[in-house]
């Protein structure tokens, strides 16, 4: 056997979770992933398309949010009607609490082909809503569920088959969400125009069939060698003494509470200053083309200087880039406004990825994974179900944004805060990579 090395030393911390089959040699040169390269390979690529499908869509309820306003559900306010994509993020973070510890016990395979069945039930049932309670059941309860339900065996998949290119790995799957919040506006808004409501969700639906039946393939969770070892009798209640842990969490939340606010609301936004509805649309795909470079770049960068260096400057950014748009207000621009939509997806798109990457940073053992992640998410999911109608409250007509965006980027900005304050309970080194 090869001298063992100081972990400490290497790309990792002696705090980084590492399996319990790797030995410090393994995490310094990542010669645990070479066996294992193309099987890994083939993982990603189903995380990519399992992120296209669900995240993707989801990022576009903006485009939604629009056409029930004027349309379908025309006479409700902003804030009631984005009670229905709060409660599809509200569901897909608590879900963990559920889908973690299931993934953990069964598997990949067992959580996700079941999840793949409900989310196209769930959008075959919006298809045919005509009021506001069935689309808050159907697009609401029924799809949170089913996002929760393909979420968390994805990423926490990710996690188990790679140590040295974690980071990268996890930013190229969660990409896939913003090729699709690229693509799904396009497609719905035209197919809006075209064969209207009911058939634009049930044609998503049969897209989304056929990419989640090799997804559900591909995604299988890292083997290890010899039996599994069990749940430790603390697992619930070990975070909750963790102090990086729980200020990790508090800045995720506020994080959480003030990033998706733009997914919801751009569209309404370029809608109130003279835009097009397809203009305005557009919107969401200049986001999410900056969210996919975003998503990849963090995701490396991660690697190189750090998951917790990385947060700290994409929630400052977008913070700043929030209060940009505020600005915008006096003079506005059309230029301008797509220019944050651009930057704001760049510097937001990552949050995500690294989220799951700060919590492997600082999980002890890699087999409480999906439970330290899906407990983490359970708890920022009142961030994420409370910041839309929040931010809708706040916008009381399509004319005054002021408090709007003024509740974003102090989310934003506070969560960065604690994120700092996270970063050197985990590293004290100002220059280390954490």
């Amino acid at each position: 056997m090869s001298e063992k090395v100081d972990v400490s030393e290497s790309n990792y911390s002696s705090s980084e979770a590492l399996p319990p089959s790797y030995t410090a040699d393994d995490a310094h040169d990542g010669s645990a992933d070479k066996p294992n390269r193309v099987r890994a390979a083939i993982v990603v690529a189903g995380g990519f398309i399992a992120y296209f499908v669900t995240f993707g869509l989801l990022n576009t309820f903006g485009t939604f949010e629009t056409y029930y306003h004027d349309e379908l559900l025309h006479g409700y306010n902003p804030s009631t009607i984005s009670w229905i994509g709060s409660i599809q993020l509200f569901l897909l973070f608590i879900g963990g609490m559920f889908a973690g510890p299931a993934f953990d016990a069964f598997g990949a395979r067992a959580v996700f082909i079941p999840g793949g069945v409900l989310y196209v039930f769930s959008l075959m049932m919006t298809s045919l809503c005509k009021e506001y309670y069935q689309l808050a059941l159907a697009q609401g309860v029924l799809y949170g569920i089913a996002n929760a339900m393909l979420f968390y065996p994805t990423i926490s998949t990710i996690q188990s088959w790679f140590s040295h290119r974690r980071g990268l790995a996890t930013g190229i799957v969660i990409s896939g969400s913003s090729i699709g919040g690229i693509v799904w506006p396009i497609i719905i808004q035209k197919l809006f125009n075209t064969i209207g409501f009911a058939w634009t969700v049930r044609t998503v639906a049969f897209i989304c069939l056929g990419l989640l039946i090799p997804a559900s393939w591909f995604i299988v969770e890292k083997k290890t060698s010899g039996p599994k070892p069990p749940l430790p009798k603390d697992a619930f209640s070990s975070p909750f003494k963790d102090g990086k842990y729980l200020v990790t969490t508090a800045s995720f939340f506020f994080i959480f509470w003030g990033m998706f606010l733009p997914f919801y609301y751009l569209p309404t936004y370029g809608l109130s200053h003279g835009m097009s509805k397809d203009g305005a649309n557009y919107l969401l795909a200049y986001l999410n083309a900056g969210s996919f470079f975003g998503r990849l770049f963090s995701g490396w960068m991660a690697d190189k200087i750090g998951p917790f260096n990385i947060t700290v400057i994409c929630s400052v950014v977008a913070g700043v880039l929030a209060l940009g748009l505020y600005a915008n207000q006096e003079d506005y621009s059309l230029a301008g406004t797509v220019t944050f939509s651009v930057l704001f997806g760049l510097f937001s798109g990552g949050l995500i990825s690294l989220q799951a990457t700060c919590v492997t940073r600082i999980t002890p053992h890699l087999n409480v994974i999906g439970l330290r992640i899906g407990l983490m998410l359970a708890i920022c999911s009142f961030g994420a179900l409370t910041g839309a109608p929040l931010g809708g409250a706040l916008l009381s007509d399509r004319t005054d944004w002021d408090g709007f965006l003024g509740f974003t980027a102090a989310s934003l900005l506070f969560g960065a805060l604690l994120a700092i304050w996270a970063r050197f309970k985990g590293e004290k080194r100002l220059m280390a990579a954490f």
